[in-house]
């Protein structure tokens, strides 16, 4: 199984519009995040894990030209606003599917309804919905579903094989925590130094890390008080923070 992070930016991406800091000004490539999102692929198959507003540019990078589907952990903007530029990506023009549950489908399907629904034949639909189970094959690859709290809301953080994959949460429930256990890599969200409502934050993070004891953790989800450079030189040697067009 191959791991590529598409983006590990926070809502707005780094660098933020008008902002002079010293991330944000940065010319090292690994300042430069994208919105978040990762694409998991074995030989068979390819699943994209939300359609983030720099989607395009993410499959430029990564010659990304079909998909098997998607699957989608919420439905705030910075994981769906790109789901247009899906129309590209369907082999043979059939229709992706897209695992998405029943909360976010809500969503989705009121602010997106012509990418589900048949309208003209000028504007055929895209994505097909797949209800997201807490267990089910996807291709050949086995994916489970666990609930996370992010701020009021739940996103879904999900595990392939023996990856996980955990951004948007501020708390992980007890009964999720199962899903979570003897990790190879575990993709974590990693939002700032500081105290945030809706996200972990660095010691927040460290904490769980130090909890579940995957072989190696990758930092997502940063925002731009996060230099790449700094704050690699003080992370445990089992924890990297993640870089755009990072492959695991």
């Amino acid at each position: 199984m191959k791991i590529t992070i598409l983006g590990c930016g926070s809502s707005q991406g780094v660098p933020y519009i008008g902002c002079k800091c010293y991330v944000c000004a940065s010319d090292d490539s690994k300042n430069k995040r994208r919105r978040v999102s990762i694409l998991v692929e074995t030989d068979a198959t390819k699943i994209l894990v939300d359609t983030s507003p720099d989607l395009r540019q993410q499959c430029l990078d990564n010659n990304i030209t079909s998909l098997d589907a998607i699957i989608f952990t919420h439905d705030h903007s910075d994981h769906v606003a790109g789901i247009d530029e899906v129309r590209a990506l369907r082999k043979n023009k059939k229709l992706i599917d897209a695992y998405i549950d029943d909360e976010t489908f809500r969503s989705l399907s009121n602010r997106y309804s012509y990418i589900f629904n048949y309208s003209t034949p000028l504007y055929p639909p895209t994505l097909r919905r797949k209800k997201l189970d807490k267990s089910q094959i996807i291709g050949d690859v086995q994916v489970k579903a666990f609930d996370q709290m992010h701020g009021d809301i739940i996103s879904q953080g999900l595990r392939f094989g023996n990856v996980a994959y955990s951004t948007d949460f501020n708390k992980i429930p007890d009964e999720s925590m199962e899903c979570l256990q003897n990790l190879d890599v575990w993709i974590v969200d990693c939002l700032r130094y500081s105290y945030a409502p809706t996200h972990s934050y660095f010691e927040k993070t460290l904490l769980l890390i130090e909890q579940i004891k995957p072989k190696l953790a990758v930092l997502t989800h940063m925002g731009h008080d996060i230099d790449y450079n700094e704050i690699s030189k003080i992370l445990p040697k089992n924890v990297v923070a993640g870089f755009d067009n990072m492959v695991i």
